[in-house]
């Protein structure tokens, strides 16, 4: 290879898609960083793809606003019984009946093994053999899109996994400076990095072009570490700006942070990153610890009904306040800005995965408890993220799962997940996260009994109200307001009010009534549609005069 600048390059003659190669470096044969497939793991030979032969029926996007969209996240290898892109597309028809906008994919770049999460991708341009081709892959977007269904895919560009990363033996691809939970952080700041930057942008430009996907999903934004004038997320919001222009199609972009700073989703003109949204866990962590009672870990900072009304009105719970859990500080102020740019989940990979035994909230909480989980996510003036099976009530647990031929490697992995749970006092017995049985106990079973049924038709309802009732300017006009066990919200430029009702005691709601969690419908008892008994949601109009 010749160097040019920077960089090495050589041009070949008579190579064609499918051909197999390895980079010669130093008498030492290696896989290509930048390889498009490894058809044989994270140690075997690249693979040469000609993306340019992908067959699409339309090059048509299909991005939502981000105003009115609602969120699926979706592990493709657990998302069926085969866990491939084809078999994935016998469900695309389903997505689009429940009323989804947008399929938030996660992480697909190669790693370790024929199992995984994906956050140990060691090859950003090359998509896990395990679900298929690169083709089925570009297949399954395009059926999507035709379907009407945008395609987001979860990105890592914070650290990159433990086994197969042949980046450090070719460049400096890593800092010394900084260093994340799961080893050295990128370099983007240090001597070479102008390569790392223009590398992981041509990532995002590469799943745009080639693979025609509609947005990201950044993982963990808070290690991504950098000190240089301009920051790099600022950078990678600019490159998609760019591109949407380039495309005249919205590139979404959105952010996990655990910093519930506001400056993410503040625009550009206003000094800000510009990411069009934000994970937000304290709705979640308040939701879930008040119902559930947990009150260990980051729990520990949650659990009273107040911090949901106050999250609902106000986007972040801590913003500015003493965190006891952290023991100091934490957030910024939200209100003012734009509530659709907070993306809400009930659950989410993390909150079940996370956990010792990987349990669902419907393992957790009851039949109406759950009913009102879900009121209470998707009619939020938020952005609303529903996590695959969700809908019907799944039961699997979602296990955090890997496949690493190396015992010592697993073993290690298997004390790191037991040692996250110290603060929790969680019980019970951890599946190995390199066994099989992780992998496969954590597939939707996608059954679907008398319940399974009625939850799923109340998700489809409450999208459906949300979307007709609920669109972007009526839910940036609104109040919140708490009454012993019960939460109001009130859209005031229609006077649509979504009622909340965390206890037992009985309430009843004037005006029209266009859903109750409890009626007959959704295998609840009550016959009077303006009467709750039990926890639940109402949805109701203003009183006629």
């Amino acid at each position: 290879m010749e160097k040019e600048g920077d960089y090495f390059s050589a041009e070949l003659q008579g190579v064609k898609s499918g051909d197999l190669y390895w980079l010669n470096v130093d008498g030492k044969l290696f896989p290509d960083p930048l390889s498009r497939f490894q058809p044989r793991g994270v140690d075997g030979p690249s693979m040469l793809i000609d993306t340019t032969k992908f067959e699409w029926s339309s090059y048509h996007r299909e991005t939502q606003s981000t105003e009115d969209t609602v969120l699926y996240e979706v592990h493709i290898g657990t998302f069926t019984r085969k866990g491939t892109y084809r078999d994935a597309e016998n469900r695309i028809a389903y997505l689009k009946d429940l009323g989804v906008d947008a399929l938030e994919i996660m992480p697909l770049s190669q790693s370790y093994g024929s199992r995984n999460w994906g956050y140990d991708g060691v090859f950003p341009f090359a998509p896990a053999y395990s679900y298929g081709s690169p083709s089925d892959l570009a297949h399954f977007i395009d059926k999507c899109h035709l379907a009407g269904l945008s395609c987001l895919l979860d990105v890592v560009y914070n650290h990159m996994g433990p086994i197969g990363n042949v980046f450090p033996s070719l460049a400096p691809y890593f800092s010394k400076k900084y260093s994340t939970p799961w080893g050295e952080a990128i370099n983007l700041d240090g001597p070479y990095s102008n390569g790392v930057r223009e590398m992981y942008l041509s990532n995002l430009s590469y799943w745009v072009e080639e693979y025609h996907f509609d947005g990201f999903r950044f993982d963990s934004t808070q290690n991504i570490y950098d000190s240089s004038p301009k920051h790099f997320l600022s950078e990678l919001t600019d490159h998609a700006a760019a591109l949407s222009t380039k495309l005249d199609s919205k590139i979404l972009m959105i952010a996990e942070s655990d910093k519930n700073d506001a400056n993410i989703v503040r625009a550009k003109d206003a000094c800000g990153m510009g990411f069009d949204c934000v994970w937000a866990d304290d709705l979640h962590h308040s939701f879930h610890s008040y119902i559930t009672g947990e009150k260990n870990g980051y729990y520990s900072d949650y659990g009273n009904l107040s911090d949901i009304a106050y999250t609902i009105e106000h986007g972040f719970l801590f913003d500015g306040k003493y965190s006891k859990y952290l023991k100091n500080n934490r957030g910024t102020h939200f209100s003012g800005e734009n509530p659709s740019s907070l993306v809400v989940a009930l659950q989410n990979h993390d909150q079940i995965g996370n956990r010792r035994l990987a349990e669902r909230i419907s393992t957790l909480a009851s039949f109406e408890e759950i009913k009102l989980g879900a009121s209470v996510f998707i009619l939020t003036p938020f952005t609303p993220m529903i996590f695959m099976g969700e809908e019907y009530g799944e039961t699997s647990p979602f296990w955090f799962f890997m496949q690493s031929d190396d015992k010592e490697f697993a073993k290690k992995v298997d004390f790191g997940r037991r040692s996250e749970f110290k603060d929790f006092n969680w019980q019970g017995k951890i599946i190995d996260p390199s066994s099989e049985e992780a992998f496969m106990q954590s597939k939707l079973k996608w059954n679907f009994d008398s319940r399974n049924r009625q939850m799923l038709s109340l998700y489809k309802d409450l999208i459906l109200i949300r979307k007709r009732y609920l669109k972007k300017p009526v839910r940036n006009n609104y109040n919140v307001s708490i009454d012993g066990s019960v939460i109001k919200i009130v859209y005031e430029p229609t006077g649509i009010t979504v009622t909340h009702n965390f206890g037992s005691e009985g309430i009843k709601v004037q005006g029209e009534v266009l859903l109750n969690t409890s009626c007959t419908k959704y295998g609840g008892q009550n016959m009077d549609l303006g009467t709750i008994e039990e926890p639940g949601s109402i949805v109701h109009t203003s009183v006629h005069n």
